[in-house]
């Protein structure tokens, strides 16, 4: 059976996020095995300059790349390109 892990940075707080990842993976289970790992979002100081910035988007990445191991990755991003079934 195929196996779907989502991989998030930082909480899922929101009530709708948390009820949406629950519904989601309601749907997925008869197709699926779906689980949801949370990975810790990089604290930035109040005002971060563009190398801080970078450089907790890189810390960020290395953790998702960490949990994910030899998995294939798709990354969901509004500027990402939509992928067809």
């Amino acid at each position: 059976m195929l196996t779907v892990t989502l991989l998030c940075v930082g909480k899922l707080k929101e009530t709708y996020w948390r009820d949406a990842c629950a519904e989601y993976a309601k749907r997925m289970g008869p197709f699926c095995r779906f689980s949801l790992v949370e990975v810790e979002e990089h604290r930035l100081p109040e005002r971060p300059s563009a190398a801080e910035i970078q450089a907790g988007l890189a810390a960020e990445g290395r953790r998702l790349l960490q949990k994910a191991g030899r998995a294939r990755i798709v990354a969901l991003c509004i500027e990402g390109k939509t992928l067809s079934s």
